[in-house]
């Protein structure tokens, strides 16, 4: 089996010395993670760090299946190759600190999540990071201060720390800072779900087309009702004088006037 592989690997080493871009390896590459085949996508990232040296995404890929074949160790070599050359890169600090930290090298990896911290890494993933090392490795009232300190700093708004903060708490016997939901932005915890919202929606009321309450949006038996106590002893009692007259919307239409009936001028149209 072993010989079968590496004769595979081999075979796909040659053929991508005569790949043309970088582009196409990289789509090879990915079809190959895609379908599960991790081997074959290592040996064509492993080929195609070597033809193209100068392209660090090549590495990163790399690393990455290297780490899910269960390779750390080589991963790790891959990640910091990256950092030598690309010493700004984030992503690559981030990287080679989880893979060092999954070793269990511990001071590795406290130093390599503080060079995360120091070339822009995000604040809150380099802080966990960082500060999970530190409580490994003994230092545990340093960790749990780190870790307040940019909490609190971010505004009290971060997830990941808040969550780490939460499982040092009961070591440490210090309260855990209360989380700003409006500005974590999850509010899933705090307010009813959608479901439940949908149970309290209220009906509108509906009217024909043409009568008054379509025009008022409200119908004529609320309008005629005698208003309540609180709402008279506000207004003084002065609430009769401004009360619309309703009455003729209880009568049948036949007891209404008929519009043909209604006599018009003749001279409503003269114009000269």
């Amino acid at each position: 089996m072993d010989n079968a592989r590496q004769g595979k690997t081999s075979t796909c080493e040659h053929a991508y010395d005569h790949v043309d871009s970088p582009e196409q390896a990289l789509r090879d590459a990915h079809a190959a993670e895609v379908e599960g085949d991790l081997f074959l996508a290592e040996s064509i990232l492993r080929a195609a760090s070597k033809r193209w040296r100068r392209e660090p995404e090549f590495k990163m890929r790399y690393g990455k299946v290297l780490r899910g074949i269960g390779s750390e160790r080589k991963a790790l070599k891959v990640y910091r190759a990256v950092i030598k050359a690309h010493p700004h890169r984030a992503d690559a600090a981030i990287a080679a600190a989880e893979t060092a930290t999954s070793l269990n090298k511990n001071r590795l990896a406290e130093s390599l999540w503080a060079r995360a911290l120091s070339v822009g890494a995000p604040t809150d993933v380099a802080t966990v990071g960082l500060c999970r090392v530190i409580w490994v490795r003994g230092r545990k009232e340093e960790s749990w201060e780190r870790a307040r300190s940019a909490f609190v700093h971010g505004g009290n708004s971060s997830r990941l720390l808040h969550d780490f903060l939460r499982e040092c708490s009961p070591v440490i016997g210090t309260p855990v800072p209360e989380i700003d939901v409006l500005e974590a932005g999850d509010l899933k915890d705090d307010f009813p779900s959608i479901e439940s919202r949908r149970e309290l929606t209220i009906e509108p009321a509906t009217f024909a087309t043409d009568s008054v309450e379509a025009m008022a949006g409200i119908s004529a038996a609320d309008l005629a009702a005698s208003s309540n106590e609180e709402i008279t002893e506000l207004l003084e009692g002065n609430l009769e004088q401004h009360q619309i007259d309703m009455s003729e919307m209880g009568k049948d239409s036949a007891d209404k006037e008929s519009r043909t009936d209604v006599e018009i001028p003749d001279d409503l149209f003269d114009f000269d």
